[in-house]
């Protein structure tokens, strides 16, 4: 089981330092293999949320970051609030982005109100 988790671990580690990489189903296909062996891990579930947000995917990041709990709606806030934006659910997007700080969050909660 060790070697499996390292080898997970090693792909997704290996396809985040490509920093050329536009494939978001691999991204998200090595995101899932990390996870399989350690369903906690916040980097593949940032990973995975942002693959799924690129692939136009908005209700299953919503599932990634109800499933994955507070790590990762912290970590991940403006993807939070974008995808709650995108799926229709602006005053809870508002709220989500006015909780955070920066450029993005400004952006995403002025457009959600």
């Amino acid at each position: 089981m060790t070697s499996a988790l390292s080898s997970a671990a090693n792909t997704l580690s290996s396809l985040l330092k490509q920093s050329s990489i536009d494939d978001h189903e691999q991204l998200l296909k090595a995101a899932d293999a990390a996870l399989k062996t350690s369903k906690n891990d916040v980097e593949a579930q940032h990973v995975k949320l942002v693959a799924l947000l690129n692939l136009d995917r908005f209700d299953d990041a919503l599932r990634v970051l109800e499933t994955g709990g507070d790590s990762i709606k912290e970590r991940a806030r403006l993807e939070w609030a974008y995808a709650l934006y995108k799926t229709g659910k602006p005053a809870k997007a508002a709220e989500v982005a006015h909780e955070g700080q920066g450029r993005g969050m400004r952006h995403v909660e002025a457009q959600a109100v």
